[in-house]
């Protein structure tokens, strides 16, 4: 019987299954000698061979065997449509040689339509904008030489665990002015998607400059003496252009100018075009060092598609309008007691556009996460349901005026509500532009200008509500400042008191008895000055009486 078994299998043919293996193939494709493909053998994709010799036509092998999510991926795509095959990306027996790329097909592409087209492909690969995106992030690691620490705080300098464009700033300035040479920054754009999902138009400007669905995920990775990893706001990186959709909403949009008003060419807006609507602003520019200096176009400094009114720009926003030029401000500023919390509260115009309109500004705002939101109609809609005619809301009498009352009121019950940690912030803002701003007033270093009871923005306080389409400015009376519990205005704070002088001196030992009573009444924090000059002068004498002791004992 086993012979018989065995002249069966003789007589057979040379199968495949049997000792026809991938040896067998290369006998006669010996150019096929070292061919690759995740470690399969020849019949498992030419399949339809029983026998060696084989037929001389076989059919072609399908991708579609082992690689059927990528099949289905790639199906109807434009590569599909366009007849183009795996075999035409891919050397199927020899996977890691003639790789190619998308510039291996279209290497005469122009891209003319694209803005900053250099900067878009040396940092972008191609599906980044011509694929489907799962993920994406922007990396960048700042490498400083040994020996040199780069501490958190010195990055951070508000402490919210993450860098503003601001911060951004003042980190570039400190490296070039401080460590030129001893650092190196490496920026990359990733981006995680499939490479066989091409769509047939590139992703729109929006995902990335306007709606930030991609690359809005920002890092800065520090790496030498201190090593440590802090978010960047990606807006930082990747600017914002303006949105057509979203033109109406704008100040412009709001008051009729259409596209073509401005765009008259494909020019560089001019300052004639903005002339024509603000010539009395630029009346007074004109003039100016800012103007005679080079910075002369409006749109340096204004950006005509912003929704927001430079009026309801908050202080941290108005700084950046700035600081795109004026990078080092923080470092030039360092004279300045507690730089980074001036800047936090205040604008660059408040010293250096004395002629300006300054005011405090209170409004409502949320903490999550460890970061602030200022709540805008659409976040109060959301976190309550109040109806939200906010003006009647909080000037309960409606006398055009809040006071400390009906704002604490209002306050405790929207917080009671939404069961958050809201607060109430201030800012001092400009209110009414002054376009001066070459005056240095902080060569004068003057801290009673803001640091007074006499300070000028103490009568022009307001409370900012926002509405569907504006923002609403309601005069505060003066006593909110100091008349609301500390619990509730967690972001307020009294600018003190100015300092001491020669007069307060002499009318302590001049004064009557009652006068002299009623002025240590009113002299309030001067206190503090006084101890001061008192325990320095009370010092250098008991060194005096020391050194008279030590002279008198030597004799």
């Amino acid at each position: 019987m086993m012979v018989v078994l065995l002249l069966i299998l003789l007589l057979l043919p040379y199968s495949l299954h049997g000792a026809a293996q991938s040896e067998g193939c290369l006998e006669c494709h010996n150019n096929f000698q070292d061919f690759i493909h995740g470690g399969i053998a020849c019949n498992d994709c030419h399949n339809d061979i029983g026998s060696i010799p084989h037929n001389e036509k076989l059919a072609k092998p399908s991708c579609n065997t082992c690689h059927q999510n990528i099949v289905r991926l790639y199906g109807g795509n434009i590569h599909e449509k366009k007849k183009i095959t795996c075999r035409h990306c891919h050397n199927v027996h020899f996977l890691n040689k003639d790789k190619k790329n998308c510039l291996s097909c279209h290497k005469q592409i122009t891209h003319k339509s694209l803005p900053s087209k250099e900067k878009h492909m040396d940092l972008l690969e191609c599906t980044a904008c011509h694929g489907k995106i799962e993920a994406s992030s922007i990396e960048i690691g700042i490498h400083i030489k040994k020996g040199i620490a780069m501490k958190k705080e010195m990055v951070d300098l508000d402490g919210n665990n993450i860098i503003d464009s601001g911060e951004w700033d003042n980190l570039q300035t400190y490296l070039t002015k401080k460590l030129k040479g001893a650092y190196k920054i490496n920026k990359t754009y990733l981006s995680k998607g499939n490479v066989h999902i091409v769509t047939p138009k590139p992703t729109p400007c929006k995902n990335c400059h306007t709606e930030r669905v991609l690359f809005n995920d920002a890092h800065v990775k520090f790496s030498g003496v201190s090593s440590y990893e802090i978010p960047v706001e990606s807006r930082v990186f990747i600017p914002e252009l303006p949105s057509i959709t979203k033109y109406t909403q704008t100040v412009h949009g709001k008051k009729g100018v259409q596209c073509t008003d401005c765009h008259v060419s494909q020019n560089h807006i001019d300052d004639k075009i903005c002339i024509s609507c603000h010539e009395g602003l630029y009346g007074i520019y004109k003039d100016t060092l800012h103007s005679k200096k080079g910075a002369t176009k409006c749109t340096d400094c204004h950006n005509p598609h912003s929704i927001k009114s430079y009026k309801e720009l908050d202080a941290k926003e108005r700084l950046a309008v700035c600081s795109k030029c004026h990078k080092n401000y923080i470092d030039t500023h360092k004279w300045l007691p507690n730089t980074a919390l001036h800047f936090k509260y205040l604008e660059c115009s408040t010293c250096h556009s004395p002629d300006s309109t300054k005011s405090i500004v209170f409004y409502f705002g949320i903490r999550e996460r460890g970061k602030e939101k200022i709540l805008d109609y659409a976040d109060l809609r959301d976190i309550s349901d109040m109806d939200m005619d906010l003006v009647s809301l909080v000037d309960r009498d409606k006398n055009g005026v809040v006071i400390s009352k009906e704002l604490a009121d209002f306050f405790i019950e929207l917080k009671n509500r939404v069961k958050k940690d809201l607060f109430i912030g201030s800012s001092i803002i400009v209110t009414k532009v002054y376009h001066e701003y070459s005056v240095k007033r902080q060569r004068e270093k003057v801290c009673t200008t803001c640091h007074s009871e006499h300070a000028a923005f103490y009568d022009s306080m307001f409370l900012i509500l926002p509405e569907k389409d504006k923002y609403i400015y309601i005069p505060v009376k003066g006593t909110t400042l100091s008349a609301l519990p500390a619990s509730l205005v967690i972001d307020m704070f009294l600018l003190g008191e100015e300092k001491v002088k020669i007069e307060d001196f002499k009318k302590l030992f001049t004064a009557g008895h009652k006068e002299r009573f009623e002025h240590i009444r009113k002299l309030g924090l001067k206190w503090i000055d006084l101890l001061g000059i008192l325990l320095t002068l009370l010092t250098f004498l008991l060194i005096i009486i020391h050194a008279m002791v030590r002279i008198a004992k030597k004799r």
